[in-house]
Formats: C-alpha cells, structure tokens, sequence
C-alpha cells in the first residue's frame, strides 16, 4: 500500500517536471526574442536598453534548473557509457544504483543550500547591481526550486531501480 501511495505522488512530481519542461521550452524561445529585439533596438535603431540582457539569463537560468528534472526521467542527462557498454548488465544496473544515490545526496545539499541563498536574499531586500537592478529573489529561487525538483526525480529513479531489482529477486 505504501509503495503504491509512493508511486502516485512520484506520478504527480512526474507531471509537474513535465509541464516545467514546457515552461523552460517557452523561457528559451522567450529569452530568443528578447535577445534578438536587444540587438535590433541597440544596433538598428540605436536606442539604449537595460533590462534584456539580464532577462534573458534569468530565463535562460529558470528553464536550466526547471528543467533539469524532467531531463533526468527523460534520458536525456549526458551519459558517457562508452565503458559501462562493456561491462556485465548487473553491475551497471547496481553503478547506477550507487550513481544515483551520489547524484540525490549531491541535489539534496544544493537545494538546501540554495533555499537558504534565496531566503537570504529574499529577507534581506537584495537587488541586482546593474542599472535595472531587478530584486534577486527571482532568479535565486530557480536552482533550489530545480534542484529540489531534481532530487524528488532521483529519488522516482530509485525507487524504479528497487522495484526492477525487487521484481528479479522474487522470479518475475
């Protein structure tokens, strides 16, 4: 029952880095129309801006971290398996085990760390420096939100791996 109750909230935490992987699809095309009006209105028609460059990387931060989770359930995180390729089915499967629990652990203390950036941030008032000097509690909230996000997926890839592994001992 409690597997079963443990499966539909990682269902749940699924959909939502689904739809976040949407939401940073759309922040790179909007980061793409913003740095592409910066240059026409700065170049073109020679009129001075302040706010584009810095937009466009919080977006292109935003859609780094949103969507880093659903990278993960997807596939498509760099892999270099030119060795592991080569080695027993078993072994990778218990590497990947081992690789995944550094990867959460890793996810787990950023998070953590970086909610306590942002809180800082946020209690504190902190502002970009630059001449528009929007307040960072935006941006700063995307690595702790992705990498908590991150680590919920870990901990769905771990549970995927126990089940497959589970489902081996007992003959199916």
């Amino acid at each position: 029952m409690m597997m079963k109750h443990l499966r539909q909230v990682l269902q749940k935490i699924e959909n939502l880095n689904r739809i976040l992987y949407y939401v940073s699809s759309l922040a790179i095309l909007l980061s793409a129309f913003i740095l592409t009006y910066e240059v026409i209105v700065r170049y073109v028609l020679r009129i001075p801006t302040i706010w584009e460059i810095e937009t466009s990387v919080y977006l292109t931060v935003m859609a780094t971290y949103l969507g880093a989770a659903y990278g993960l359930k997807d596939g498509a995180h760099i892999n270099i398996d030119m060795i592991t390729r080569l080695l027993p089915k078993g072994f990778t499967e218990k590497m990947s085990m081992v690789t995944s629990m550094i990867s959460l652990t890793f996810c787990m203390l950023l998070a953590w760390k970086g909610w306590g950036m942002w809180w800082e941030a946020t209690a504190k008032g902190w502002h970009s420096e630059s001449l528009w000097g929007p307040p960072l509690t935006i941006p700063y909230f995307f690595l702790p939100l992705g990498m908590t996000l991150l680590s919920l997926q870990y901990i769905s890839l771990i549970t995927e791996i126990i089940e497959k592994r589970g489902g081996k001992s007992h003959g199916s």
